[in-house]
């Protein structure tokens, strides 16, 4: 009885999963964003003679994808973060949340879908650019390369600080402008998207609200001259991308008129 019903939940709730990926992935503006952001990475980390002389460190499969993780992704996440802002607000400007609420679905099932739509949504787009940049990267680089020196910083950057950064852009986008003003929302973003573009390496260790340059990035690559890991660094740098994620839910999951009055 219990299998049956959590099935049901599930499946409610992936239907809202689907609704939201089909619906972001058919929008012209997502992949806009995605050709600047990999524009971005190609002028700044392709490995021209140029950027070869430029940047010590560009030969290593591993730095290169520490480097774009730091700043490119970043650009890529603010850019979904700011397309994901609108998703409760279109639901009932469209119709499409009346349509939900005539189903047999509760609030939870629907905020769920909402949320955990975004989380894929954002890891599927920072996964893609990941991998794309590095094809180029390896098909293009005028010295030889191993796919395994070049599959194994990728994976470890997609699970190790693409997961976190995932979960904090898909959960924070979709949950606060439904709690708050979405100008107030914008305002906030574009502060926090000021904070981290500022940041830059350092022997130090990072500040913990960092996005995609935080401590988590050195377990990708670690500089020669700063290879010691604060690991306390790391573990607040989780814990702010996470819990921030988590907190986000539970405020939108409480909003009492985010469903049906009283509910």
């Amino acid at each position: 009885m219990f299998i049956v019903w959590e099935g049901s939940i599930m499946r409610k709730t992936g239907v809202i999963v689907r609704y939201e990926l089909k619906m972001q992935f058919g929008r012209p503006a997502v992949w806009v964003v995605f050709g600047a952001a990999v524009l971005l990475c190609q002028l700044d980390s392709f490995p021209s003679a140029v950027n070869l002389a430029r940047l010590e460190f560009l030969p290593q499969p591993a730095y290169f994808i520490s480097r774009i993780m730091s700043f490119d992704v970043l650009v890529l996440l603010f850019g979904l973060m700011f397309l994901l802002a609108g998703r409760l607000s279109v639901d009932e400007r469209t119709g499409v949340k009346s349509l939900f609420m005539a189903a047999p679905l509760k609030k939870s099932q629907y905020a769920a879908g909402k949320l955990v739509g975004g989380f894929f949504f954002t890891f599927l787009m920072l996964c893609a650019f990941l991998w794309f940049n590095m094809a180029v990267y390896f098909a293009a680089a005028p010295f030889s390369l191993s796919v395994s020196a070049c599959v194994f910083p990728l994976v470890k950057a997609c699970l190790v600080c693409g997961l976190p950064a995932s979960l904090f852009v898909g959960f924070v986008s979709v949950a606060l402008p439904g709690v708050m003003d979405v100008r107030l929302f914008y305002m906030l973003g574009a502060v926090l998207f000021g904070v981290n573009a500022a940041n830059v390496g350092s022997a130090e260790a990072m500040p913990f609200y960092l996005i995609t340059s935080g401590d988590l990035v050195r377990l990708i690559w670690r500089h020669p001259r700063w290879p010691f890991v604060n690991w306390n660094s790391v573990l607040a740098n989780v814990f702010f991308l996470t819990g921030t994620a988590a907190a986000a839910a539970v405020l939108l999951l409480i909003k009492r008129d985010l469903w049906r009055k009283g509910s």
